[in-house]
């Protein structure tokens, strides 16, 4: 299979040049190839098609593979150039500036001079500039054909296939390099295909045990477990093996108890295992009963010894309780870090023990420098109990007496569903209930059977804790879109969950049905529905429903809380056997090259997202030319229950149409919104030309040391003269320096320090100087004059470690002619702070006299 890549790029813009100081038309029989040369001071400033042009220069490209022709780590930073439109620190303007300038100025002479206004981001994260130079692998039929097989032609990818992905990138792409990454376009349908009972099989699917995948390491994994755990982003999974987090950015359509598969690119974060909320995940069965392990007791210490070495595993910590907006912290005595309430339900945590000492249970996952994340099951104050029984597990429980607190999350005309994040149970009222959605309530009552589900039913007290605001919009899960199979196994299998599903109503009088085209058996039954929530216009006609799924009655009926019905779309009437071929999806994928796997990229510490088709549609543009405004609504829908300094970086496409403009930009949260890190900042750099080529005029450290200029240098002696300074500053002869006085010459040494000289951008700096020397009285001038330089200097020059720089062209010591001496390099230094200096010895045998002038440190 033959694949393209093709290297994002950037708009095409022409450079503006000032106008030259000829024209041609004064020359009769002008000759373009002799036109004549000029040293010339010019300014020029970047445009945005600048920055692709520069990167697309072969010299740029050529000298960029030279300085890592294996691993095309620099190639990659000067590919990301044309995207970010700023340079960095691995790929710096003053590598690719110079062919840039020689092209636009081919005929300026020697001595000329350019200077360039450019972008430049210093510290660029690393992943960001990999991300910058990502390459697009669009799918292709034999990519399908990778992932449903040769005698199948389905054009997309759907839920079963996902983890598919990576064995289609191992076919598609050959040879491909460890960390090499990919931004893969394919079409994607939240509907399965219909093979019409011809198509092959799938083979059986083999599980990973979840404690063999923890020693294993990150990477791709089919699992099956049971949920243990769940929080407002997602659940734990277990087996007798281990657990392990499942990450959804959103809450879980799963109830503790449900067993289920899970199929997708795990990754490492906050020091555990995790799957991506782009996993594969299947309902397999509802186990019969639920009850959480015994908590181990947690103080101070054992906290922060967890924090180095984190695992799953289910405490009780008690601390003073810090609620502060969404955020929930617990302050543990002896604990270097604090207790964090990871993304708590709403009606978890009541508001009153704010300040208060509390005991937390739930599952530790995971912790940081500052924090220890904990999944909660209950928060209640020191040395009480829990007033309340979480809904998932009564809802595995017998019959009997209970007390639960929820979220209102759908009503019908006999009551309504209570969610606690662990579960949902009916509240049957035999009436419509006064709550809306988004009300916290506290149920207590007896619970009884029916439709295969445990229910709250007569003789219940309702109690309202917290009204929802007139404008809160309740956060629900991401949908189970179910298919005719679906439909048909939920009889055997019934739960309770946030569903959706197509099929033609049918209204007999109170009666609403959805008959679903293809099923054996099984229809929708729309519940006691509130009145205008179906417009009975749509009789006889395909309908969407969007509702909670709450059991099964007659042996067929899918009993169904209604949130939305409306109707289909003409496509949907064939989902079941078709979907989109054009890419509508795009995802991360990078190449693991020990493991010979590819998998989702993941950034420790950073959540990392790509935007997509629809995201543009969202944000009402198909353009993204100010990221900086843009994104943050973005990133607000994505991650509603975000954290202060929480990271995250998003990889987009200046035009939605267009996926080879490829850029990425990371934000942080300051607690209201998301705030862009990674805005270039203004630079300037001169270049002038000399024998032929462009070289950066980057002056570091520059004085004539004369009239007064003492050039920021200090003097400092470490063996003083009896009285007065061996250094001086003299008018007309710079800084100078000598151990005789009175008339005889004296033991002294002395450093003549430089201000502090910063290199870390440096390319080939070099220093040059005007030095006089007399009295030396034929001794080795190393002996008692030298040039240093010191990378840890702190004030004090005889506790710093000095280093000698080999310098040519000393003057003799014999005169008081100045000697300009050769300019010697400091490449050493490149990637530091130093500081240089002149060290000064002298004896009862010599005491040379030296002067200084003229100095400067450049390229």
């Amino acid at each position: 299979m033959k694949k393209h890549f093709y290297i994002y790029g950037l708009f095409a813009a022409a450079l503006m040049l000032g106008a030259c100081d000829y024209n041609e038309d004064n020359f009769p029989g002008f000759d373009e190839l002799a036109q004549p040369k000029h040293v010339w001071n010019d300014t020029l400033t970047l445009s945005s098609g600048d920055y692709k042009n520069i990167a697309e220069l072969a010299a740029n490209k050529e000298l960029a593979l030279s300085k890592d022709p294996e691993g095309k780590s620099f190639a990659d930073a000067l590919s990301a150039v044309a995207s970010n439109k700023f340079f960095t620190e691995d790929a710096p303007a003053a590598w690719y500036l110079p062919a840039f300038i020689a092209k636009q100025y081919p005929y300026m002479d020697d001595k000329s001079k350019v200077t360039v206004h450019y972008n430049e981001f210093a510290n660029l994260p690393a992943y960001l500039t990999r991300l910058a130079g990502v390459k697009n692998y669009t799918f292709d039929s034999d990519d399908y054909k990778a992932v449903w097989g040769e005698d199948q032609r389905v054009s997309f990818i759907s839920p079963s296939t996902k983890s598919k992905i990576s064995a289609a990138l191992t076919a598609g792409i050959s040879k491909p390099k460890d960390g090499e990454l990919v931004a893969v376009n394919y079409a994607w349908s939240d509907t399965e295909p219909s093979f019409g009972g011809g198509g092959s099989q799938e083979p059986e699917v083999s599980y990973t045990s979840i404690g063999d995948m923890l020693n294993a390491g990150a990477g791709d994994y089919t699992v099956k477990g049971e949920v243990i755990a769940t929080y407002g982003r997602g659940f734990l999974l277990g087996d007798k093996t281990g657990s392990v987090l499942v990450y959804l950015n959103a809450p879980a359509n799963n109830s503790i108890g449900d067993v289920v598969t899970i199929a997708g690119t795990t990754s490492i974060y906050n020091g555990l295992m995790q799957f991506p909320a782009a996993s594969t995940i299947e309902r397999v069965e509802r186990s019969e009963t639920f009850a959480y392990p015994d908590a181990v007791a947690m103080g101070g210490a054992e906290l922060d010894a967890y924090a180095e070495k984190p695992s799953v595993k289910y405490a009780k910590v008690t601390g003073k309780l810090v609620i502060s907006g969404n955020y929930y912290n617990l302050e543990v005595e002896g604990c270097s870090r604090q207790g964090s309430v990871s993304y708590p339900e709403a009606g978890l945590i009541d508001p009153a023990l704010n300040g208060q000492n509390v005991t937390v249970e739930g599952y530790l996952i995971g912790g940081t420098k500052k924090f220890v994340n904990i999944m909660a099951t209950s928060v209640v104050a020191a040395g009480s109990r829990a007033d309340y029984t979480p809904v998932g597990v009564v809802a595995l429980s017998k019959e009997g007496d209970y007390k639960v607190k929820g979220s209102v999350v759908a009503l019908y005309k006999r009551g309504f569903l209570l969610n606690d994040g662990t579960g949902s149970i009916l509240v049957y009222l035999d009436k419509e209930s006064n709550n809306k959605i988004g009300d916290v309530v506290a149920v207590s009552g007896k619970t009884s059977a029916y439709a295969g589900f445990m229910q709250f039913g007569a003789d219940i007290v309702v109690e309202t804790v917290t009204e929802a605001a007139a404008d809160f919009t309740y956060k629900y899960p991401a949908v189970m879109v179910m298919q005719t199979a679906d439909m048909d196994a939920y009889l055997n299998t019934p739960f309770v969950g946030y569903v959706q599903y197509t099929g033609k109503l049918k209204i007999d009088g109170n009666y609403m049905n959805v008959i679903i085209q293809g099923a054996e058996k099984a229809q929708g039954s729309l519940s006691y529905v509130l009145d205008g929530q179906v417009d009975k216009a749509l009789d006889g006609k395909n309908i969407t429903v969007t509702g909670y799924a709450i059991g099964v009655s007659g042996g067929k009926f899918i009993n169904t809380m209604v949130l939305k019905v409306e109707e289909a779309a003409a496509a949907a009437t064939f989902a079941m056997t078709r979907a989109a071929v054009v890419p509508n999806a795009s995802a991360l994928y990078t190449y693991d090259g020990e493991a010979k796997v590819w998998k989702q990229y993941k950034v420790d510490g950073v959540d990392v997202s790509i935007l997509q088709p629809a995201d543009y549609d969202l944000m009402g543009s198909n353009y993204i030319s100010k990221p900086a405004e843009v994104l943050p609504l973005y990133l607000t829908k994505i991650y509603p229950y975000a954290k202060v300094d929480d990271v995250a970086a998003v990889v987009y496409a200046n035009n939605k149409d267009d996926k080879n403009q490829l850029g990425a930009t990371e934000f942080k949260f300051d607690g209201s919104t998301w705030v862009m890190t990674s805005e270039a900042a203004p630079a300037v750099i001169t270049f002038q030309k000399v024998e032929g080529a462009w070289v950066e005029a980057r002056v570091y450290l520059e004085s004539s040391l004369l009239d007064g200029q003492d050039g920021g240098f200090v003097s400092q002696d470490v063996v003083p003269l009896p009285s007065g300074s061996i250094w001086s500053l003299e008018n007309s002869y710079g800084w100078k320096g000598t151990g005789y006085a009175n008339g005889t010459n004296l033991d002294a040494e002395s450093y003549l320090v430089s201000p502090e000289i910063d290199l870390t951008k440096a390319a080939t700096p070099t220093i040059v100087f005007d030095c006089a020397i007399n009295f030396l009285k034929g001794n080795e001038r190393k002996d008692f004059f030298n040039l240093v330089v010191s990378a840890n200097y702190l004030d004090d020059a005889a506790a710093a470690k000095w280093e000698t720089v080999e310098v040519n062209g000393w003057p003799e010591g014999t005169s008081w002619s100045f000697v300009t001496v050769e300019p010697a390099s400091l490449a050493k230094y490149v990637g530091q702070k130093v500081r240089i200096a002149f060290h000064y010895k002298s004896t009862s045998a010599a005491a040379p006299t030296v002067e200084i002038k003229n100095i400067a440190v450049k390229e």
